[in-house]
């Protein structure tokens, strides 16, 4: 493309390049000059501009260095915004065949967006929209992957002839990308460089230092990520991932040793002293510690920084606690003192600021629970089940303790909590009584639980169904899959009761009795696949060779894109040598 400009610096109509247009050039204008009025209809409002919702949309669907600069697209005249549209739509149409990886389509329209935004460079040589123009050119030759053509002839041209262009920058940023496609990153690094050395606190300054970084992890240069995470957590403009460049360049400073410099990143990203800058310093400073108390050579260091969260913590508690804000704050703070201690496995510590919170804030049921999980945690199940008998509400407490027998696996001992539960609130029997079944199946003791499911018949038949499915399944344990088979047509779960059913008669090896049931279930599209494929595992179970290969090739012919099918595709090859398309004919 550089060819195609004056060796003087001076703008003349391009001439032609090789690449294929869509028509010809005198087509091309004819249809420019019929559609002119219709264009003008569309998109003119008050002064003729193209309405700013089009623009945005379209804005939306392009990464930022393809985007062009509202103030160049208003100073466009009408027919140029209109030829300009054209380039766009076969670019953006090249991004969505692309998205859903039709490559040929894509590159098709490429190529004929490549083409029109040449010939808005040989039509309007001197409109504000030459600059986007040829830099859109050679992003169109990055997508046909000619991306040394797009550098020398594109990017490099927009750089020489329009060199204080927001363009201009752009293109020297893509510069540096395009030799990271090439997979060059010393040259790419190279080029980012000059971009943030030029100006630090230039929107692109930002963007260079990240793919800097990309480029410093990928090399595990540790030196070269903290010079980055320094750059662009103070230096350069902020965005989104700021926080997270300076939670990263926090935990570093912790590493090393430097907690107040680790701070200080953290708070470059805030205004205030708010709750996000206190968490990230707790959050960012327990992740560290937590490092650190995986090894024991390290575990003084660990502790060290430990301390140092917790001083800052406490700094920040509130003397005040009359206001319910100052409160939740101090509820807040502590709660992180306590994961402090709990990460350094401090036993004793972790008990006192529990206790120290209660009698700060009060000691409620969710506090309670907290210190009974701790004693759980360390195996002390006697002092958990004494805390939760600490508990306001009763009924939760007991539930609490019943839930400890089960974990510990005394199941007898679980079951008569849970059913003493039943005369503490009536009102709630169902739930106890499904307490008390699961209980019993977790022991395996299927005939207790059938008997309690029997109870829940009675305590809340609007649910019978759910109570003849666990019985069913329960009968199913026991290997009694008649009974099973019984308690499965109680039930209003279709279709998947239906191939239950099946699976039980053929545990029975009643196997016409099974291929009913699945053909019944075959009726429900959503699972007509899955019983199609299972008819067929049916009658090779039975030893019906015929119908069996019969059932697996219509599972590959009326699901083709069903993963059943591609199953019983490979079935059908590997075991009988037969090969079949999936949707159509069979090889033999």
């Amino acid at each position: 493309m550089g060819g195609l400009l004056s060796a003087r610096n001076q703008r003349h109509i391009l001439r032609p390049r090789g690449i294929q247009q869509m028509a010809g050039l005198t087509k091309k204008v004819g249809l420019i000059i019929a559609w002119a009025g219709f264009a003008l209809a569309l998109t003119q409002i008050g002064n003729g501009r193209e309405p700013m919702l089009k623009l945005e949309e379209r804005r939306r669907h392009l990464l930022e260095e393809e985007q062009n600069q509202v103030e160049a697209h208003a100073k466009m005249r009408e027919i140029e915004r209109y030829q300009m549209q054209i380039a766009q739509k076969f670019y953006m149409a090249g991004l969505k065949k692309k998205a859903e990886k039709s490559t040929a389509e894509a590159k098709q329209n490429f190529k004929a967006a490549a083409s029109e935004y040449e010939k808005f460079l040989t039509l309007y040589e001197r409109s504000p929209g030459g600059p986007y123009s040829l830099l859109m050119w050679a992003h169109c030759q990055v997508q046909l992957r000619l991306v040394n053509t797009a550098i020398r002839e594109g990017f490099q041209s927009v750089i020489d002839y329009w060199p204080e262009s927001h363009e201009a920058t752009v293109a020297h940023f893509m510069i540096g990308k395009c030799h990271l496609f090439n997979g060059e990153p010393r040259k790419a690094e190279k080029v980012f460089q000059e971009i943030y050395s030029k100006d630090p606190k230039a929107h692109y300054a930002t963007k260079t230092c990240e793919w800097m970084l990309d480029i410093a992890i990928a090399r595990k240069d540790m030196e070269k990520q903290v010079e980055l995470w320094i750059n662009l957590v103070f230096k350069t403009p902020k965005n989104k991932r700021t926080p997270d460049y300076a939670g990263q360049l926090a935990k570093h400073h912790f590493r090393e040793g430097e907690f107040a410099k680790g701070v200080e990143a953290i708070k470059s990203c805030h205004e205030t002293e708010n709750d996000k800058f206190i968490e990230s310093v707790f959050g960012n400073g327990n992740g560290v510690t937590s490092e650190f108390f995986k090894s024991d050579a390290s575990k003084p260091k660990a502790e060290k920084l430990g301390d140092e969260v917790i001083s800052f913590l406490e700094e920040r508690l509130p003397t005040d606690l009359s206001d319910k804000k100052a409160q939740e704050r101090a509820q807040e703070l502590l709660g992180w003192v306590t994961g402090i201690h709990m990460t350094l496995d401090r036993d004793k510590k972790v008990i006192a600021t529990f206790e120290r919170k209660g009698k700060l804030l009060g000691m409620d049921d969710l506090l309670l629970g907290q210190i009974a999980a701790w004693h759980k945690k360390k195996d002390r199940r006697e002092q958990a089940r004494s805390t939760y008998g600490r508990y306001e509400d009763k009924v939760n407490g007991r539930r609490a303790i019943a839930g400890t027998f089960r974990e510990e696996r005394k199941y007898e001992e679980a079951v008569r909590h849970y059913l003493a539960l039943i005369g503490m609130d009536k009102e709630r029997e169902a739930t106890w009584q499904q307490d008390v079944v699961g209980t019993w199946r977790d022991a395996g003791q299927w005939d207790k639980a059938i008997a309690t499911y029997r109870e829940l018949l009675k305590v809340d038949p609007d649910k019978h169904s759910s109570w003849y499915w666990g019985i069913a399944e329960c009968y199913e344990h026991k290997k009694q899959y008649s009974q099973a088979i019984q308690a499965y047509r109680q039930t209003d779960n279709y279709p998947e009761g239906y191939f239950r059913m099946a699976e039980c008669n053929r545990h029975l090896k009643k196997w016409t009795e099974g291929l009913v049931l699945l053909n019944q279930a075959k009726a429900e599209k959503r699972v007509a696949d899955r019983a199609q494929f299972r008819i067929a595992q049916f009658y090779e179970m039975a030893g019906q060779k015929e119908k069996c290969i019969k059932s697996f090739q219509m599972t590959c012919k009326l699901y083709p894109r069903s993963g059943y099918a591609s199953r019983a595709h490979a079935h059908l090859q590997t075991k009988y040598g037969i090969s079949v398309t999936l949707g159509g004919a069979t090889d033999e």
